[in-house]
């Protein structure tokens, strides 16, 4: 290992990309997190309804609450009336106390929640008190009437208007100044009277046993539910010892003291209801505000709650963290697991890769040599084709140049017969046999200069047409016979015939020279290879126009391809005369020239016959734009 290397820092090799980390740590992450937004999840689905029942508890507490207040408001109402009634009909204290006694005394027989009815005078003397009693409902005498002018409902009753009403705060009965025992939780509630004038005529007060209606909250179950005054302490409670608190003066029974929390969030959220988690467990609470809510009514504020201790929440929790825990641990270790063997697979990836690319740069450096032999192949097979064609021309060419130098040495000694008939004397015979002969031999050699003067321009044409694949306006028969006549030094030599069937005038805008190449080596090929066995064969050269595109055939009755080397064909190096001297290139370079230059396409196609081949060229007649032959 080089410096360098030991001296990467081990965050770094961490995160690098042969590391593990970087697949194990999004999972890692992930599912712990995913495993706690589902516990909270289940915990929620698990604990609403816990929630909705201990709402619906502090709901219907509170609504009980409400109506018996609601009748103790109606009660005193009617009172007020028959009371106003009674007095304002005889206001001495004659007849009038006696009718009103007896509707007071019909009146807690009636209800027997009321466990004192009085009626006051303005200075808060008791004027009428009846009282329920175990032997039954009982009218005080008037000596024992008392002076109340010193309670609560008696100060605050002195200052109602008309139709205003006021409601004490739920204490323990208190008689004579001294409070009962057992306690008996009561609720005074007291009213004005007023005549037609709006003069006051006294106060009547009804104590109710407030013990029915605490009887009637809700009873503890897995919750603790209660009742609580404005100052915290509990007025009806899961466990008794905390009730009414205040009247042993046991300021430690109070939430506030026990819960500070607790208390904080009920009494000063300002909020009438609501439900919240502190240490202590669940809470739910309902204010119960009658003063806001009833016009002229004056009363204290009570709160309806209840509490789910926390053991009960964390076991909620704890059930559900425990089954999260657990699946998000086997979570964990499976997707651990598959992260491990992604990072391994990813590993061996890269390698494989970089031994892939390896090989692909060795494969590619390879194939540029083989391009490089190929191109060096196809460039010598350009040059044997061109040899052979040099070849033949030069054999065309020698055939009239030695006629013309025949034909020329015979003249040269014909000056010389005529010189010296000159000399010995010249006859008429001699010079008419002279112009004869001389005559005969300008004829011979004028028309040998001249084939061999056209072999030479045809030539010269289509060499410059290969060299330079020029675009051209041509015949495509003259191009074919062209082809063929500089191939006449080869075909003389052979026993096989060939032969055009291509009507004139199918007129062409391509490239001569590459398609002359083509037929060329399609020529050649049947001649090499069609008939292995000699004998006379047929090589026949087929063209036709087709609306915008030129199918042009060569074909031969010889012994056809092998089913073997069909797919072949066309391959570069493919052939079955290697042991002869061929290259495999010949059908190649026609399948390149057709296809990248003429814009066609080549093939093998059925000539019906059932023997020999038929290559079929099909190509535009206008070709497409494109540059020399590659």
């Amino acid at each position: 290992m080089s410096t360098e290397a030991r001296a990467v820092p081990g965050w770094r090799r961490l995160l690098s990309p042969g590391s593990v980390l970087p697949y194990l740590a999004p999972w890692w992450i992930l599912v712990p997190v995913i495993g706690v937004l589902l516990h909270n999840a289940r915990v929620d689905s698990l604990q609403a309804p816990l929630r909705a029942a201990e709402a619906e508890r502090v709901r219907a507490d509170a609504d009980l609450l409400r109506r018996s207040l609601d009748r103790l408001r109606n009660d005193i109402r009617l009172l007020v009336h028959v009371a106003r009634s009674e007095l304002v009909a005889a206001p001495q204290a004659g007849g009038g106390r006696e009718a009103l006694v007896s509707f007071l005394h019909e009146f807690l027989e009636t209800f027997p929640g009321y466990r004192q009815a009085r009626l006051l005078d303005l200075q808060c003397h008791e004027r009428v008190r009846l009282e329920r009693r175990a032997t039954g409902v009982e009218t005080v005498a008037a000596a024992a009437l008392q002076d109340k002018s010193g309670h609560s409902y008696c100060l605050a009753g002195q200052r109602l208007a008309a139709d205003e009403y006021f409601i004490s705060r739920l204490d323990a009965n208190v008689e004579h100044g001294q409070i009962v025992r057992p306690l008996e939780p009561m609720l005074r509630i007291a009213a004005r009277i007023f005549d037609d004038a709006r003069r006051p005529l006294g106060i009547v007060v009804l104590n109710f046993d407030a013990s029915l209606l605490l009887g009637s909250l809700s009873a503890a179950s897995v919750a603790g539910s209660g009742l609580l005054d404005d100052q915290g302490y509990w007025l009806h409670a899961a466990d008794p010892a905390d009730e009414m608190a205040f009247v042993n003066g046991d300021d430690a029974r109070r939430l506030g003291m026990r819960d500070p929390e607790a208390w904080q969030r009920i009494h000063e959220s300002g909020r009438s209801a609501g439900q919240f988690e502190a240490r202590s467990g669940l809470w739910s609470f309902r204010r119960v505000a009658p003063a806001s809510e009833v016009p002229g009514l004056q009363a204290p504020v009570w709160y309806a709650v209840s509490i789910v201790p926390a053991k009960h929440v964390t076991a909620v929790r704890i059930r559900s963290a425990l089954g999260h825990g657990l699946l998000a641990l086997a979570l964990l270790a499976a997707t651990s697991g598959l992260s491990l063997g992604l990072a391994r697979s990813r590993q061996s990836e890269r390698r494989t890769a970089r031994d892939l690319a390896r090989s692909t740069a060795e494969l590619a450096e390879a194939g540029q040599q083989l391009e490089a032999s190929r191109d060096e192949l196809v460039r010598s097979e350009r040059l044997s084709s061109l040899g052979l064609m040099v070849a033949g021309v030069a054999h065309e060419i020698n055939t009239p140049l030695g006629a013309a130098m025949l034909a020329g040495r015979v003249l040269e000694e014909q000056l010389d017969a005529l010189r010296h008939a000159y000399r010995s004397g010249l006859r008429r015979t001699d010079m008419e046999r002279f112009e004869q002969e001389h005559r005969e031999g300008l004829a011979l050699l004028s028309g040998n200069l001249r084939r061999v003067a056209d072999l030479i321009h045809l030539f010269k044409q289509v060499a410059t047409d290969r060299a330079a694949a020029t675009r051209q306006h041509f015949d495509l028969a003259a191009v074919v016979h062209d082809v063929l006549a500089l191939m006449a030094g080869t075909l003389k030599h052979v026993p096989h015939r060939v032969e055009v069937d291509i009507p004139p005038g199918i007129a062409m805008d391509s490239f001569p020279g590459p398609l002359g190449q083509i037929v060329q080596n399609l020529v050649n090929n049947a001649l090499d290879h069609a008939f292995p066995q000699g004998g006379p064969g047929q090589v026949l050269i087929c063209g036709r126009g087709e609306g915008e595109r030129v199918v042009l055939s060569v074909g031969d009755n010889g012994c056809g391809i092998a089913a073997a080397d069909m797919p072949h064909i066309w391959d570069p190096f493919f052939t079955t005369r290697r042991h002869r001297g061929g290259t495999g290139l010949g059908l190649h370079i026609c399948h390149q020239l057709a296809t990248a230059v003429l814009g066609g396409r080549i093939e093998i196609a059925e000539n019906g016959t059932g023997r020999g081949c038929t290559v079929r060229l099909e190509i535009p007649a206008v070709a497409p734009a494109g540059g020399a032959v590659p």
